[in-house]
């Protein structure tokens, strides 16, 4: 769900324009998302050069992460930085970088 950060507002009308289903006015001169209009896709947040909308679901689950990142850097003693999986940091485990090959395809690998 995004929302609006009325303090960090300008109400310089970006978000206005570029909404494709109109679900942005300006209300005191400060923007107001109608959640009910609103479909989520962001790009009022990508124009806002105030930074002032955000996606508050992302900056929960953020705050979740971080917490539980926390939690394990504490009880385990070991973060080293790196990623997570067989990757071991090298990519998200997609194509020639995760360690599998030369990426030039499925199947079985070439000797």
């Amino acid at each position: 769900m995004f929302k609006v950060n009325r303090d960090k507002c300008s109400g310089c009308q970006q978000c206005v324009d570029i909404c494709p289903t109109g679900a942005i006015s300006i209300d005191d001169h400060k923007a107001r998302i109608d959640q009910n209009s609103c479909r989520e896709c962001g790009t009022c947040a990508q124009v806002c050069p105030e930074n002032a909308i955000y996606n508050e679901t992302n900056d929960e689950m953020q705050s979740d992460n971080v917490f539980s990142l926390n939690q394990n850097q504490k009880s385990s003693g070991s973060f080293t930085g790196r990623g997570l999986g067989k990757g071991r940091g090298k990519g998200l485990g997609k194509g020639p970088r995760d360690g599998r090959g030369r990426g030039s395809g499925g199947g079985r690998q070439k000797n």
